[in-house]
């Protein structure tokens, strides 16, 4: 079969069909990923549309399949710190899925809210996704009766009905507190972001655990803002009325940098003298601390890849509900580590 430059505007899916010499249900079932076809088939179909640029006709697909291939993604996150790598994650997870998203700015008004919401519906996406700049909990989408899938990621839901995918901020904060102790710490102390958020709650009894573990003395967090000036005040604070104190885990790496600026002018060396581990593991601050500053990254391309996954397994109509926890991973510097890893 002869295609002209001018008739790839045209092409529908018999004509695919004709070229690679099959029907147009086994096209139809390589676009859409469905039915039992033999690899050396499916790789000619495959061809044959990358080589005519063939691109399906979606409002046909939709209604085959009674889908819209689109969801939609509600953000409260204004700065993108942490929502921007969650969406990455969200995206790669779609994109095998042939489903494009709509991008909604939610920070606004609870009526703001509701227009994007009813916007979504009224376009008949899938499924939806929400995700916030921190992981306390928030009130479920106001979807009355529709039945419309929803996965909440980096933000939680009090409702055991819903899916949140999460990080494991309490296995964060165990994980590190047992690093400070496998580097010889044992009077550890917490400078933490503010006391009613849910992470900061959850790291502190990943804390308490481990130094309860060793026998060791569990202190209250120097709770502030996540803030460079907060670390430094604080660690200020915290040398002056505890002399002793060898391994410090900073809320965040902002604050990290404060605390390592205080241990420099108080003369303390990092980390012989006192280990320092953050979270975050933005390496925008990070790579600028002397010494390098260890820190606890999150995965949050890996949590948006999960809930881009939950989402498309409940669109196809799997009971998925409760929580699903992340892991973490410690990534080393030069400010916790004062012996060589094994």
């Amino acid at each position: 079969m002869t295609i002209t430059h001018n008739d790839r505007k045209k092409l529908t899916i018999k004509d695919i069909a004709h070229a690679a010499g099959v029907s147009i249900s086994t096209v139809s079932k390589v676009i859409n990923s469905t039915g039992s076809i033999s690899h050396i088939t499916k790789e000619r179909v495959l061809s044959v549309i990358n080589e005519f640029d063939y691109r399906p006709n979606e409002i046909a697909r939709a209604l085959h399949q009674k889908k819209t291939y689109t969801i939609g993604l509600l953000s409260t996150d204004d700065y993108g710190r942490f929502s921007l790598p969650v969406l990455k994650g969200i995206e790669n997870a779609l994109l095998e899925a042939q489903i494009s998203v709509f991008l909604c700015n939610a920070s606004g008004s609870p009526q703001e809210l509701k227009r994007h919401v009813d916007l979504l519906l009224a376009k008949r996406v899938d499924g939806i996704i929400v995700t916030a700049a921190k992981t306390d909990t928030r009130d479920p989408l106001p979807l009355k009766k529709h039945d419309t899938p929803v996965v909440y990621v980096y933000t939680n839901v009090d409702d055991d009905n819903e899916l949140c995918v999460l990080p494991d901020d309490f296995g964060a904060g165990a994980l590190a507190c047992r690093h400070l102790i496998e580097q010889g710490s044992q009077n550890i102390v917490q400078i933490a972001g503010p006391a009613y958020y849910l992470a900061v709650q959850q790291r502190h009894e990943g804390y308490r655990q481990e130094m309860s573990k060793e026998g060791l003395i569990v202190r209250a967090p120097e709770y502030g803002s996540w803030t460079s000036a907060h670390g430094y005040r604080a660690m200020q604070s915290i040398l002056a009325r505890y002399p002793e104190i060898d391994g410090v885990i900073a809320g965040n790496d902002l604050i990290g940098h404060g605390v390592l600026q205080a241990l420099y002018e108080y003369g303390k060396s990092v980390p012989d003298n006192v280990a320092v581990i953050g979270f975050d593991n933005w390496q925008v601050i990070t790579e600028l601390c002397r010494p390098k500053l260890s820190s606890i990254d999150f995965c949050l391309t890996e949590l948006g890849r999960v809930a881009g996954q939950c989402l498309i397994k409940k669109i196809d109509g799997h009971d998925l509900r409760g929580k699903i926890a992340v892991p973490c991973f410690l990534q080393r510097g030069e400010s916790s580590c004062r012996y060589s890893q094994n």
